[in-house]
């Protein structure tokens, strides 16, 4: 009893306010601890005393607790609560903070969700991939699902040539708007191989040049894993249509980049299909000293035709396989033999052993 009345009026002990608060004695010592709520005073004995106003701060602390407050933001705000008009600001700020916080966990949730169907899809532990179009969800990027159709190395290169998130929304920024411009001229009725067309075909170009460090090989290595996502359950009228125009408009203008040569080139292309063809039925292989005579001619051909532009190279390529009849075997044939001889051609030379 002594020390109770040594207890000055409108005071109490650490005890009596934890109880008052709910809260533990533990709870109080940590918040003095942290500068939150210290005593007002202390006891002749030496016990930490608090005031009614002490109690009524702490009641401050638990609400703003309660409402998701951190400590260190009701630190910084206990003290600016002092009125109505200040505590109602105070509200109002976190109001507008947990909504933004409501919807950022809407937006995970749902990229949650797309995340698990592409799973689904790929069907394969595959990391690398969910993490790339996780990030695109992320980034609100309504063709995320085209990743799945990359393959790791294509990944790895982009990676590298996109290594943070403001160069990636830069890429993906543009991409959607050449995909939206080439849909809205489809729709106009404009012809890609028109001024037009082939204005926004060389934009296009030079975006892609630009994000690939100048990497045809890489460039069109994706644009072909992408083609395959034609065959996606999802239904995309505007990727679609972007595929149509786009696709015919860089052909026109990668032909026009490196005109060739006006005299015999149809009559050069037909003779080296005929030999292609010849050689094969003679039975001469691809790696012989024959075959790789024939891969060196045609390779100079090709580079001279137009100019080393690899992108251009590649898209001749497609384009012929592209017209060549199912029933056409002769052509097939010519194009298998010309192919393997190529690739036994680049190898030796890559590796320093072959023909110069």
């Amino acid at each position: 009893m002594e020390n109770y009345r040594a207890i000055p009026e409108g005071y109490m002990r650490i005890g009596e306010i934890a109880k008052k608060a709910g809260v533990t004695v533990r709870t109080l010592s940590y918040y003095d601890k942290e500068g939150l709520l210290a005593p007002s005073g202390a006891s002749d004995g030496g016990y930490r005393l608090y005031s009614d106003k002490d109690l009524a701060k702490l009641m401050q602390i638990l609400m703003m607790k309660r409402l998701g407050f951190t400590l260190n933001e009701i630190k910084m705000r206990t003290s600016a609560m002092n009125t109505t008009v200040e505590v109602l600001d105070v509200l109002t700020e976190h109001e507008s903070y947990i909504r933004k916080k409501i919807d950022y966990l809407a937006e995970s949730l749902n990229a949650l969700k797309s995340l698990k169907e592409e799973i689904v899809q790929i069907d394969a532990v595959d990391f690398k991939k969910f993490a790339g179009i996780l990030a695109h969800l992320q980034m609100k990027n309504e063709r995320y699902w085209l990743i799945k159709y990359l393959d790791n190395d294509t990944l790895d290169a982009l990676q590298i040539l996109l290594p943070d998130e403001e160069s990636t929304a830069r890429f993906v920024e543009g991409t959607n708007r050449y995909v939206a411009e080439a849909a809205m001229l489809h729709d106009e009725g404009v012809p890609p191989e028109s001024e037009r067309g082939q204005e926004l075909a060389k934009r296009f170009y030079g975006l892609l040049m630009e994000i690939m460090g100048g990497d045809t090989k890489l460039m069109h290595k994706m644009n072909a894993q992408i083609l395959k996502s034609t065959s996606d359950e999802r239904h995309d009228e505007i990727m679609d249509k972007f595929r149509l125009f786009m696709m015919s408009a860089l052909g026109t203008y990668l032909g026009f980049a490196h005109p060739p040569p006006s005299v015999g080139v149809v009559e050069v292309a037909g003779n080296f299909i005929a030999e292609a063809a010849t050689l094969h039925d003679d039975g001469i292989l691809p790696a012989s000293e024959q075959g790789q005579d024939f891969a060196k001619k045609y390779w100079q051909w090709v580079v001279e035709l137009t100019g080393g532009d690899m992108a251009m190279i590649q898209t001749m390529n497609e384009q012929f396989e592209m017209h060549v009849p199912d029933d056409d075997e002769a052509t097939k044939k010519s194009l298998s033999f010309i192919k393997a001889s190529l690739e036994i051609y680049f190898n030796n030379r890559e590796g320093g052993s072959g023909h110069d």
